[in-house]
This record gives structure tokens, sequence and C-alpha cells, in this order.
């Protein structure tokens, strides 16, 4: 009961604010001295000093922990006090009892006050403390000069928990069957807070121009939402990426994605997303890599003029040689008596001069293709990282994605380390644009099918030959999920300026191969059983170093035998 009404006073106090509660408390004064004197002064055989606990109640609202202590140990001495003045001639045990009753309720109701008060000091505390961390995030939140936004994930969580329930297992073969699908759960996040930097970077009028649905600043086909989604439907605490907005302009931006989710399943409906505009980085790029190819065009054209130069000074010699020995043998042959022996050496003359026009080519062809030494150890697992680190940008604006498989044998190879790497580059890009080109003919949108890129590393068994071992081979196999090779084009895939794309030179799949058969290795071209064409060529193994002899100290001859010989 005393529980009871502490809670009562303690939630009329708040109630009625501070000057309410020193009014009550200043009432429990007259209330002690009233009860005093009616327990000491009267009659009544019951606990009157029960009555001491609405003095503890009332005085309790304006008193500190040990005021509490020190108004129930007075309160006690009271009950005590009366106890004695009034039943000090006829004590019995009746009388004993209600004054014990009196005085175990007054030291429970002080218990309880005192517990009250540290509880609610420590909820004081711990409030305080949560308005000073909520004053420190909004002043970050606010001055910050990256792009902060609240959002609310509530709907998508549940519409995500509704298909799970439905029994979906693949979110992203669910999304490829439903193309509009990530869009549309993408229109179910509402932003309901940004900083200033927000409203600067998408050029809006003010903070309410942005927030609401975030649909109105998600550009058709982007990737990133389906991303997004994924992350959250794995369970997964936070998510990175690139992503595209549309400014209140109509201006697109490519920015940085973070989003924190929550891990403990609430707090949907507060999600903070950082967003960093890398647009003018991206453009910038660009712009480097279209100077950058440009100036290779000019270097390849001023190469390929110089070399033009060179062969054609080169071989205008032995060809003029060719051409007089030809025309002097004609003229051996066509006299009246032919001089059959001149003639010959006439024809032995074209003969030299055409070997060295072959050699002299071949030369040539040894510059462009052997330029590189191809006798380095490479690791092909961190090759194909490095080049999968070279194309992230391609395979992002493709929307695919680069799957590698190593065995576990696989050693390292050895050949051209610049000429290996260029040769998964050209055909790691074939085969994208194999799989853009497929998805543009058929009208898919982009962002909407996935395409997937594979490229395997595998051992080939040693093979011996005369009983030595000849070393192994090691195979490395590019998969694209393209329309495949057409069989009219496959006999010709390899020849120089063949090529089925309307920008294409029809130079890269020749120079690939040239350049894996100057390291000793083969590459071939075949479609897959389930769809796409596949890329492969085998190149040796690095071979072990071959163990150094013992060193074997020569024998000391004498000084005098020496001298002796």
């Amino acid at each position: 009961m005393g529980g009871a009404m502490g809670d009562a006073v303690w939630g009329g106090s708040q109630a009625t604010g501070r000057p309410v509660e020193h009014r009550l408390g200043l009432l429990s004064i007259p209330l002690a001295f009233a009860v005093f004197i009616v327990d000491t002064f009267t009659d009544i055989e019951s606990a009157i000093a029960v009555l001491y606990v609405l003095v503890l109640l009332l005085a309790a609202t304006m008193l500190s922990r040990r005021g509490i202590l020190r108004v129930a140990a007075g309160c006690a001495l009271l009950a005590v006090l009366s106890f004695f003045l009034s039943h000090w001639q006829d004590m019995d045990l009746s009388a004993v009892l209600r004054c014990g009753v009196s005085l175990a309720a007054i030291l429970i109701t002080g218990a309880l006050l005192v517990r009250d008060h540290d509880s609610r000091a420590l909820l004081l505390r711990a409030n305080a403390a949560l308005a000073r961390s909520e004053k420190r995030y909004r002043c970050m939140f606010e001055q910050a000069r990256i792009s902060l936004w609240e959002q609310d994930f509530t709907a998508v969580k549940a519409a995500l928990d509704a298909l799970r329930a439905s029994g979906v297992t693949d979110l992203a073969a669910h999304a490829q069957s439903d193309p509009g699908w990530a869009r549309d759960i993408g229109a179910l996040i509402v932003t309901t807070n940004v900083n200033d930097a927000t409203v600067e970077m998408l050029g809006a009028v003010g903070r309410p121009a942005v927030l609401g649905s975030l649909d109105r600043f998600l550009p058709a086909g982007d990737p990133a939402m389906l991303q997004v989604l994924l992350a959250l439907w794995e369970g997964r605490d936070r998510f990175e990426g690139r992503a595209q907005l549309i400014t209140a302009d109509g201006r697109t931006l490519t920015v940085l994605l973070g989003i924190s989710f929550p891990d403990d399943g609430v707090g949907f409906d507060q999600v903070v997303v950082g967003v960093v505009d890398i647009t003018q980085r991206e453009r910038t790029q660009e712009a480097l890599l279209a100077a950058q190819a440009e100036l290779a065009r000019a270097a390849r054209a001023a190469t390929l003029g110089a070399l033009s130069a060179s062969i054609a000074h080169e071989l205008n010699q032995p060809l003029g040689a060719i051409v007089l020995n030809a025309q002097a043998c004609l003229r051996w042959l066509r006299r009246d008596q032919p001089d059959i022996g001149t003639a010959a050496k006439a024809a032995d003359r074209i003969v030299r001069d055409g070997q060295r026009a072959a050699e002299i080519i071949q030369r040539t062809r040894g510059m462009l293709v052997k330029d590189t030494r191809c006798d380095e150890t490479i690791d092909l697992r961190q090759l194909v990282d490095e080049v999968a680190l070279l194309l992230e940008r391609e395979l992002s604006a493709a929307g695919a994605v680069l799957v590698t498989g190593f065995a576990p044998d696989a050693p390292p190879v050895r050949g051209s380390r610049v000429g290996l790497q260029q040769v998964l580059i050209n055909l790691v890009t074939n085969g994208l644009h194999a799989m853009v080109e497929m998805g543009v003919e058929a009208g898919v949108e982009a962002g909407s099918r996935r395409r997937e890129l594979s490229v395997t590393v595998d051992r080939l068994g040693d093979s011996l030959e005369s009983g030595q071992e000849s070393g192994s081979q090691v195979t490395v196999a590019v998969r694209d999920r393209g329309p495949g090779i057409d069989e009219t084009s496959s006999a010709r895939l390899f020849d120089p300026f063949f090529t089925t794309r309307p920008d294409g030179m029809g130079m890269g799949l020749a120079i690939c191969r040239s350049t894996i058969e100057s390291c000793g290795g083969t590459l071939t071209a075949r479609n897959h059983p389930d769809g796409g064409a596949v890329f492969e060529f085998t190149i040796p193994a690095a071979l072990p170093p071959s163990p150094q002899p013992p060193f074997i100290e020569p024998p000391a001859f004498p000084l005098a035998a020496a001298r002796e010989d």
C-alpha cells in the first residue's frame, strides 16, 4: 500500500510541478505533530503510527536521499516515544504488536522511497546523457559537409519479410524475373530528414523539397537499389557502393553510398545514409581515359608510320634486287641460245634476296610480338585480381560481376606479365561487349539482367615425353553469358582485321593469340553448352629452381709440390 501511495504522489508531483511538491512537503510537518498527538493522548486502540507513512510520502517530494532517511528515522522515534508515553503503565502484547507494525511500515516505506529516489536520479542522469548525445549527433548531422540522409526503411523491411514468408529464397532471381520490382520497392523508402549539404547537392529550394519518397531521385535502370535490397535481405549491417541520383534540375550525379542498418531488427525508421558526390571525379577520370586513349591511338599511328617507313626502306633494296635479277634471268632465258647457267645464278640471287626480305619481316614481327621477355614468373591469382581492379569501372557500367575460380594446385606460370595482363583485359572486355550488345538487341533494360563473367584457372597434368618430364601446363578460361560465337565467324576469329563489331579494328584477338604463342602457349575459342563463349589459353607453368650441386672444396696441394711442378 505504501509503494502504491508513493507512486501516486510521485506521479502527482511530476504532473503538477515543483511548487505543488513544495506545498505538499510542508504539509508533512503539521501532519507529523497531529499523528503524534493523536497516537499519544487518545485512547484509540489501533496502529495510529502507521499514518507516519503519509508524512514520509509528503516529505519525500522535496527531500534528498539523506533527508528521506532522516525523516524516516524521526518518524520511527516519534512512534516509539508515543508508545512509551501512552503505554508505560499498561503495556500489553497488542500494544507492542501495533507499535511493531507501525515501525515496520515506516521503515519499509522509507526504504522504498530511497530506492525510488535513486532510480529517479539514475533516470535523470541517463536522460541528460541521452539529450547530450542527441545534441552532439544533431550538431554533426547539420554541420557535416557531406550529404547525410535520415530515411525510413520500415515499409521496405516489411515488404522483404512478406516476400520471404511467401517462400522466396533467391532475391536476385526474383528481381530478374520482375525487372521493375526493385524500383517499386525503392519507392517505399521515405526521407525524413537531410542536412544542408544534401539540399545543396541536389539543387533543391529547401529541405521540404527533398523529404518524402525517394523515388523521384532514382534514375531508371540503376542497379544500386537492387544491391541495397540484397544487403538488407542478407542481414548485413552496412552497405557501401556506387549509385546514381537525379537532382531537382534533372542532372544525373554519380555518388558513393554508405548505409548503416540496425543490427537488432528494430530502428529501421531512422536509417542514416551518407552520400558523397563523385560526379566531377568521374568526369575527370573519363576525360583522362579519353586523353590516354587518344594519345595511345596517336602513338600507334606514329609507330605504324615509322614502322611502315622502316619496312619500306629495308625492303626496297632486296625487292629492287629481286626485280633486276628476275629481269636478267628472263633476258638470259629468252636469247636464241639460252644461257641456262647464268639464268640459274640470277635465280639463286632472287632466292637469296627473297630470304633477306623474309628475314626483315620476321625481325619486324619479333619486335611487335616479342618486345617483352617471356621468362617472368607470374602468379595468376594476383594477375586476375589486378585485371578485376583495372576493369572495375567497366564492370560496374555494364552491370556485370566477375566470378573467379582458382585450382588450389595451380602453379605460377612463365611468360610476359604485361602481355598476359593485356590478353586477360582484351578477353574480359570482349565478353562484356558481347553481353551488353546481347542485352540491347533483346531490349533488356540495363541493370535488370544479371550479367556474369567467369575466369577460372586450372592445372593440366604433367606430360611425359621420351621418358622425361616436359613440364606442366596451366589453363585459363574466360567465359561470358553472351550470344556465343557464330559458326560463320569461328574460322576467322583470330585473323587480323576480322571483326564483328562496327567500331572494331579486328586486331585484339590476333594480338592475343600472338602474345600467347610467343610465350609457348595456345589460345582457342568455343561455345559453352549452357550458352556464351569460352576463350581458353594454356601457358607453361614456371619450373621450380633446379637444386644447386653441393660445393666441393678442391684439394689443397703442398707448396713444395707446386714448386716442383
